[in-house]
């Protein structure tokens, strides 16, 4: 498959847009570089690419400018069957269309893709930073192992060696031989754990009752000896309530008597005390505040008659607010006015030196010598021109110079090269072939592979000799040991496991008839044991006397004498005797019937036995005659052990040979298929010398030709080469006349425009003036403006600064004048200073008189609110005098004193009568009291002691009973009389399910894991040569020779891929760095694309920036592998990189360079460049 047009119609930023990758020239790798910035669309172009050939993905990132069911892919594709217009559009199903828009199938495009899906091209064909990164992480996680590696870059599969990892991992956690920890030993415990539960709970119904019949005994016990304590504790708390309340009765009528003198006081009013207290303190208080304000209001009186105010100078008050800005302008000026004078004359002699400088002292107005910004900045720019005309212009006539005699040496070199060179006859399509030709037998790997087939062949045949010899008993050659029939893997397993189950069913069987036969021995001594008792008459026995019962019977009735009478009675007696004695032993008759019925079964049970213990033994011998045979097979007349375990060894052995002499078979094909290929490029070679002219040797080696071709095609070369430069100086010498001409022409305007410029001005008063002069003026004249104006602005300031002290001196002198102050002597501004003190002194006055008549008038208010707080003083203060009789606040106070007393009193009787009403239960104190007078406390004494010996007796006893109770409790708990046993039962089968289930994926993923390590090291051995040399080549060339290759060690039963350094090092993969492991991936992808080329249809690969991290050295490598894949296949490298494209064409001159602009037009086609050797 290849892309020769890729069209994106309305996907991601893409409108309209395409990508032109034309035919493929014939001889010419198809490599092709799509170019554009950051941002232009490189990676959604890869993108379209994948959703072309698998469909747009369910949520495509690249919807974001046009909705899903507007998005629409095409491309011009050379299939098997021809080229082939196909479309793609965003749907579930029927998104492939052709050129009518009808649906097609998706077999159009999967047919020459080889069947892989989306997952397998991204990571076999298209390369990112992200799959490189993956791939080089995928070497360390394979450890380095060669058929993970192999079978990775020609499959696709990176991960492969963490899924198996993650097999291995998952398999040990359920079962590893001599571990001590896994799942399954965790299951066991389980299942141990729930069969000691059950043994536990699981109890009989007779001991269960007894149990139960227990705890509830104790219980009742228990409950019987709590009340019989709670009694006692009831009437020993009634007593010692009684004996509590005798005190408290006579001290209720102690109380009663010291508050019979207090019932008469009245009643005080609540926080009659509290207010009192402030009363007598409120007094003192206003007496003494009433004093003080009187005395302060006269102070203020007097002090408010000593102020007196300056009217005349308060009426100044406004007019002097702006005295100190005057005074300040004032000062400025006396200051600055010297300083500015001095900078006048400054300026002057400034501008005097200007006029000098430029010739002009006698100018009378310097103002006119300024020139306008326009005329400077065009005399400026001019002036700055001025170096670069001049210059260009010398240097126009010195290219020229140096073009004219580059091209005389040119053609000096083509007359001399033309003398005595090949054949003119030689076309350059023959000389084109020869090239190719010799290209291709450089390119070509025969000579590697064939020294690489030889060794590998050698180190094959003596692995070979090795493991043919190490299949003792057996002898013959190889293609015996191939066409033998041998048991498999799967039938020698399942002998080893028939073998062990017929092994375990002897055992098991011999151990069961061991079993029945010891049971057997104890029934029957147990039976002689029971016949022996005394009394005990057998079913047997007891039939016996029965039958002579009934014969005696017989004869007597037949006879009716004297003999045969007493016989039967005889009889008679003996029979009844038998019938009582098995009456009288029922028991021991019921164990002898049980016994002799146990007895038959066991003998059944153990004939039974014998039967399968012979079946056991016969299948165990079937089996090893089974194996045996095998063995005879394999090797007639062996004689010795023919168990599985050793057959299992041999055919291990024997398949190691195998995989020897398939080795040595395959390498022996690698190494005729690259004679095969050597010859051909050779022949090649010679048919392409031949179409040129050139004799040669018909017999001659590829390595005398190959010096001959390249002489030939260096000649050719090189006259090619200088023709071109002859052509070249031609060119140059016609640009570097035109660029001459263009210098004379911009001299000749520049020389106008500054005649013009100068003429604006009074430069041009006398014509125009040299460049260097004018630069000189210009710079004097710049300053010039600024000095006339700084000297116009001096002058202006001055003028107001002696404006300001007049008005300042004058304003002074008026003030003076209505203060009555003389001014005649005294400088403006000390007089100005008397003014401004005088004002501040009135208004001081002014200030001080208002704050003491302030003042009274607050004492005046607060004297006013004392009087009216001591009325109301009075008033309350006769109140209570006259509530309680009394002349005086302190006689109050001695009042309360005592209804405090009454208070205290009368919470002593109500506290000691509730203590007596509930000590004694009565509904009433009187009541009470009674029962309290004919109370002995001698004989309450008395029987609270009794009481107190006969609780402690009854408090152990409760205690003794409530430790019976629960020990009884929990042995019932403990068994429980739910359905617990059947449920921990469930538990227990589902935890051996569980096992089953687990132990069957545990021996899947052991099969599965052995087979797919099987598979690798077959597809490391089938493609060994060929891959390995590809990849070391590749990873040779990408390392630019820091590694010679790639070579493989063993390791235990695998392969281990080893990078040789160039001074003969050796690393195993999974120990190189990271930026080294990134070029082993990218040669072992390599190698998996002409791998998968060698027997597939091609597809395009793609790459997207992946040298980012690459130095200059290690792209240019990179890019001549892309070149070796472009011969194969197409190949397309996305970049924004514009020095990769340099090094592309460096590398490989016919490349194919694709510039996607910026932002995307309508409607057009990417511009091609193309350079083609």
């Amino acid at each position: 498959m290849r892309i020769r047009r890729l069209d994106l119609t309305r996907y991601g930023k893409f409108t309209d847009h395409t990508i032109d990758f034309g035919e493929r020239t014939k001889g010419n790798p198809d490599l092709h570089i799509v170019y554009g910035p950051n941002e232009a669309g490189k990676s959604t172009a890869l993108a379209a690419v994948l959703d072309l050939l698998f469909g747009i993905e369910m949520r495509s990132p690249y919807g974001f400018l046009h909705p899903y069911p507007s998005m629409r892919l095409g491309a011009a594709l050379d299939l098997t069957t021809g080229e082939r217009e196909v479309f793609r559009i965003k749907r579930p199903q029927n998104s492939l269309l052709d050129a009518d828009d009808q649906p097609i199938s998706e077999a159009v495009l999967r047919g020459d893709l080889g069947g892989i899906d989306r997952e397998s091209y991204r990571t076999m064909f298209s390369l990112d930073d992200d799959t490189l990164e993956a791939g080089g992480e995928s070497i360390l996680a394979s450890e380095g192992d060669l058929g993970e590696l192999l079978f990775s870059a020609s499959a696709g599969l990176a991960a492969l060696s963490h899924r198996l990892g993650d097999l291995r991992t998952e398999a040990d956690g359920f079962y590893k031989k001599r571990a001590r920890s896994g799942e399954l030993g965790e299951l066991k415990s389980q299942l141990d754990a729930l069969k000691e539960a059950r043994t536990k709970i699981d109890t009989l119904a007779s001991r269960y009752a007894q149990l139960v019949g227990a705890r509830d005994g104790a219980e009742s016990r228990y409950e019987e000896t709590i009340a019989a304590r709670g009694r006692i504790q009831s009437r020993m708390d009634e007593i010692q309530r009684l004996l509590a309340a005798l005190p408290r009765l006579t001290t209720l009528r102690t109380v009663r008597e010291k508050l019979a003198p207090l019932a008469s006081l009245p009643e005080a009013p609540i926080g009659m005390a509290e207010e009192l207290a402030t009363l007598q303190k409120d007094e003192i208080e206003l007496a003494m505040r009433s004093r003080s304000a009187a005395e302060n209001i006269d102070e203020l009186v007097s002090e408010l008659e000593k102020e007196s105010v300056d009217d005349a100078a308060l009426r100044l008050t406004d007019r002097a607010s702006r005295l100190p800005d005057m005074r300040a302008r004032y000062l400025t000026a006396e200051k600055d006015i010297p300083e500015r004078r001095m900078q006048i004359r400054d300026a002057d002699a400034a501008i005097t030196g200007i006029l000098r400088r430029i010739g002009r002292e006698d100018e009378a107005d310097p103002a006119r010598l300024v020139l306008l910004t326009s005329v400077v900045g065009s005399l400026r720019e001019l002036i700055e021109n001025r170096s670069g005309v001049t210059s260009s212009l010398r240097s126009a006539e010195g290219e020229v110079l140096g073009a004219r005699r580059r091209l005389d040496e040119a053609r000096e070199r083509l007359q001399a090269a033309g003398q005595g060179t090949v054949a003119t006859s030689n076309t350059d399509s023959g000389m084109a072939g020869l090239a190719t030709a010799l290209a291709a037998l450089r390119a070509d790997d025969h000579g590697v592979r064939l020294r690489l087939a030889d060794r590998a062949l050698a180190s094959h045949q003596e692995t070979l000799s090795t493991r043919l010899r190490g299949l003792t008993p057996w002898t013959g050659d190889p293609q015996q040991l191939l066409d033998m029939a041998v048991p498999d893997k799967f039938t020698v397993e399942r002998w080893k496991a028939d073998l062990a189950t017929a092994r375990k069913a002897v055992e098991r069987q011999h151990q069961e008839v061991e079993r029945l036969t010891s049971e057997r021995k104890h029934l029957t001594a147990e039976l002689e044991a029971l016949e022996s008792v005394a009394g005990v008459v057998t079913d047997h026995e007891a039939g016996t006397v029965r039958a002579a019962r009934e014969r005696a019977w017989a004869e007597h009735r037949r006879k009716l004498d004297e003999s045969t009478a007493d016989v039967f009675e005889d009889t008679l007696r003996r029979d009844d005797l038998a019938t009582n004695a098995r009456f009288v032993h029922v028991n021991e008759l019921a164990r002898l019937h049980q016994g002799l019925q146990a007895a038959a079964v066991l003998d059944a049970d153990i004939a039974r036995a014998k039967e399968l213990l012979d079946a056991a033994k016969a299948q165990f011998q079937s089996i090893n005659d089974g194996i045996a045979d095998a063995f005879l097979h394999i090797a007639p007349g062996f004689q010795g052990d023919a168990s599985p375990e050793r057959l299992e060894v041999w055919l291990g052995s024997r398949g190691l040979a195998l995989e020897a002499l398939s080795s040595v078979r395959i390498v022996e094909r690698d190494r005729e298929a690259a004679k095969a290929d050597g010859a051909a490029v050779g022949d090649r070679l010679k048919a392409a010398l031949a179409v040129v002219g050139v004799s040669h040797d018909p017999n001659a080696s590829l390595e005398a030709l190959v010096p001959l071709a390249q002489a030939v095609v260096d000649r050719a070369s090189e006259i090619k080469q200088l023709r071109r430069d002859f052509e070249d100086r031609q060119r140059e010498l016609a640009d570097r006349e035109r660029v001459l001409e263009e210098a004379v022409a911009d001299d000749r305007r520049w020389t106008s425009e500054w005649t013009a410029a100068c003429s604006t001005s009074w430069l041009g008063d006398q014509g125009p003036q040299p460049v260097a002069v004018v630069r000189e003026i210009l710079s004097a004249v710049g300053d010039l403006g600024s000095f006339i104006e700084k000297k116009n602005g001096l002058a202006d300031r001055v003028t107001k600064m002696e404006r300001d002290q007049g008005d300042f001196t004058a304003e002074v002198g008026r003030f003076a004048d209505e203060l009555s102050i003389p001014a005649q002597q005294s400088a403006p501004l000390d007089l100005a200073a008397a003014i401004e003190h005088r004002i501040r002194e009135a208004e001081s006055a002014k200030n001080r008189r208002l704050e003491k008549e302030q003042a009274v008038e607050i004492a005046k208010e607060k004297q006013r609110e004392l009087s009216d707080a001591a009325a109301i003083h009075e008033r309350r203060k006769a109140e209570l005098l006259q509530f309680f009789g009394v002349p005086s606040l302190s006689d109050i106070g001695v009042m309360l004193r005592q209804l405090e007393q009454r208070a205290a009193l009368r919470d002593e009787v109500d506290s000691a009568a509730t203590d007596i009403i509930n000590a004694v239960g009565s509904p009433t104190l009187d009541e009470a009291e009674k029962s309290l007078e004919y109370t002995d406390r001698a004989a309450l004494e008395t029987e609270a002691a009794e009481l107190n010996g006969r609780f402690k007796d009854q408090d152990q006893r409760s205690r003794e009973l409530f430790t019976e109770h629960s020990k009884a409790a929990d042995a019932v708990n403990a068994i429980g009389d739910d359905d617990a046993a059947a449920r921990i039962e469930e538990r227990r089968r589902t935890a051996s399910l569980e096992i089953d289930e687990k132990a069957l994926r545990y021996l899947k993923l052991r099969i599965g894991v052995v087979a797919a390590e099987q598979a690798l090291r077959l597809y490391r051995d089938r493609h060994r040569s060929s891959m390995m040399a590809q990849a070391s080549e590749a990873f040779h060339t990408i390392s630019r020779g820091n590694y010679r290759g790639l070579a493989t060690q063993p390791d235990k039963d695998t392969e281990m891929l080893v990078a040789v350094s160039a001074d003969g090092g050796s690393k195993v993969a999974a120990a190189l760095s990271k930026g080294t492991r990134f070029q082993l991936y990218l040669a072992l992808r390599v190698a998996g694309y002409h791998e998968f080329a060698s027997s597939h249809r091609p597809v395009p690969f793609l790459a997207d920036d992946i040298m980012e991290t690459f130095d200059d050295f290690r792209a240019e490598e990179a890019f001549r592998l892309f070149a070796g894949m472009a011969k194969v296949g197409q190949v397309v490298y996305f970049t924004h990189h514009q020095h990769l494209c340099d090094l592309a064409r460096k590398v490989c001159p016919s490349v194919t360079i694709h510039e996607l602009p910026q932002t995307p037009a309508s409607l057009h086609l990417v511009k091609i460049s193309r350079q083609v050797a």
